[in-house]
């Protein structure tokens, strides 16, 4: 099972691989959001901030009040999906991810994941 340092290491390495990529800074401009990563096996709940085209882990004591993207899961399931092993696709479809946001900001948020790690 994910535990919570592992979290903390798979979104700050998922925001550095986001801020040095040449194109996704550039492709995020404008595209203001906050992300809440909550995992519903686990007493976990951590923010990822889009904002001017970079992407920064929220601390502990950060905790946003509003989210205009929600991302539940299964704590290895979300693991996966930041660490580029897994398609947020199937997890999705299968009902072990919830994902609450407007269709295009889940739309972008996945091909933002995609684009990460190459696949």
């Amino acid at each position: 099972m994910t535990d919570v340092a592992e979290m903390e290491r798979v979104l700050t390495e998922f925001a550095r691989q986001f801020n040095d990529s040449a194109e996704l800074p550039r492709m995020a401009q404008g595209w203001n959001r906050t992300i809440l990563v909550r995992a519903t096996d686990a007493a976990w709940t951590r923010g990822l901030r889009v904002q001017e085209g970079a992407v920064r882990l929220l601390g502990a004591a950060e905790h946003p009040a509003r989210a205009e993207i929600v991302l539940e899961g299964a704590a290895d399931t979300l693991a996966a999906i930041f660490r580029g092993e897994m398609s947020p696709t199937e997890p999705y479809l299968d009902g072990s991810l919830i994902v609450r946001s407007t269709e295009a900001d889940m739309m972008k948020l996945d091909v933002f994941t995609l684009m990460v790690w190459g696949e």
